[in-house]
């Protein structure tokens, strides 16, 4: 990461830390450590004073973090010395009187170990999102990440899909799939691929199993690729031969709410507007998704915002969501239809490019 993105970041942090009138913040979750960093082990503490910004770690990652977060400072522990005690002594050191810290990710025992070594002064306060709502709006150069890992995941399921037919397990084309993607550049799969064929296809999280793939059956295909820290999430529903009379139908239907939804991911629209379009094109069908229709993404698969009944959040450019309704019918099988979208000032732009045709032949 750029020092001057860097730096944009934790200034636009500061300003939501004066608005909680808090002196501080003690990041832990992974993902905001490298938002706000570039840092990516898988081990490090941040804090961030009102003039100062630290990041903590142990000598297994220090030539990584002056490579990769040259801006922050490094601090280091001692041979005998736990970053837990270190960490308490940078939030004395730098007079972080009220020292937010990260409620859903510091666990009751870290809490529990952090507090008891600072002095009474230092309250701790616990925050939510803080730091996850600066990560809604995605730069430029975060733009241009998400849509190259989704065209490797999209390359990756066109090279892979004249390969599936009858005979192989759902794992095999699991396998395919994440193989080619690290082919393709990708660090690997954003997630455990998601191949559920015939009436496991009802399960809407069916992981690859050894189910052997049938003549006729529909197969429910959720693939992602992972990349510089940003993910991908695509479905596709496809069928090994020509789609039944029912199938197409359901897959069409599917296919119109996701149209129709779509065409409301705009600036100033509500998620839960966008949820519910989706929800209303599919009301006649009492084996629609019960699920979110879509979900923020990039340096985690799962972030904010939601397009979901509980989410009131108005769209932004530079957002990124996926919109993804299904059908799942219990002893028949699903379908799922799944697209990243980007929210622009001219409307939605869809970055998923794997084909979308259904039948295998």
């Amino acid at each position: 990461m750029r020092a001057e993105e860097s730096a944009r970041r934790i200034a636009a942090l500061r300003r939501r830390l004066a608005d909680l009138e808090l002196d501080g913040l003690v990041v832990t979750a992974p993902e905001n450590i490298r938002y706000l960093s570039g840092f990516s082990g898988s081990l490090a503490y941040l804090v961030i004073g009102h003039n100062a910004a630290e990041i903590l770690g142990d000598s297994r990652y220090w030539l990584q973090m002056e490579a990769e977060a040259p801006s922050i400072a490094l601090v280091r522990s001692g041979a005998s010395q736990g970053l837990w005690p270190l960490l308490a002594q940078r939030v004395k050191a730098l007079d972080l009187r009220r020292a937010g810290f990260e409620s859903q990710h510091l666990t009751v025992d870290q809490h529990q170990r952090l507090s008891a070594a600072l002095p009474a002064e230092i309250r701790l306060t616990p925050t939510a999102g803080v730091v996850e709502a600066l990560r809604i709006l995605k730069s430029a150069d975060e733009v241009e990440l998400l849509r190259t890992v989704a065209q490797i995941a999209g390359r990756a399921f066109d090279r892979v899909r004249p390969a599936i037919r009858p005979g192989l397990r759902e794992r095999d084309v699991a396998f395919l799939l994440e193989q080619t993607f690290r082919e393709l550049g990708a660090d690997g799969p954003a997630f455990d691929t998601i191949v559920a064929a015939g009436e496991r296809g009802a399960l809407p999280h069916g992981r690859a199993s050894d189910r052997v793939l049938e003549r006729g059956d529909m197969v429910v295909i959720d693939f992602g690729a992972s990349a510089g820290g940003y993910h991908s999430d695509t479905t596709r529903t496809v069928v090994v031969g020509e789609p039944t009379p029912e199938q197409r139908q359901a897959i069409d239907a599917v296919r119109l709410a996701q149209t129709e939804s779509m065409a409301l991911m705009k600036p100033g629209v509500p998620a839960d507007e966008v949820d519910r379009r989706a929800r209303e094109s599919l009301a006649g069908d009492a084996n629609a998704f019960q699920h979110g229709l879509g979900h923020g993404i990039g340096l985690a698969v799962h972030e904010r915002p939601f397009l979901s009944p509980s989410d009131q959040t108005p769209l932004q450019a530079g957002m990124v969501i996926t919109n993804e309704p299904g059908i799942y019918r219990p002893g028949w099988g699903g379908v799922r239809l799944e697209e990243m979208v980007l929210v622009t000032d001219k409307g939605p732009e869809v970055l998923t490019p794997a084909s979308r045709e259904v039948s295998l032949g």
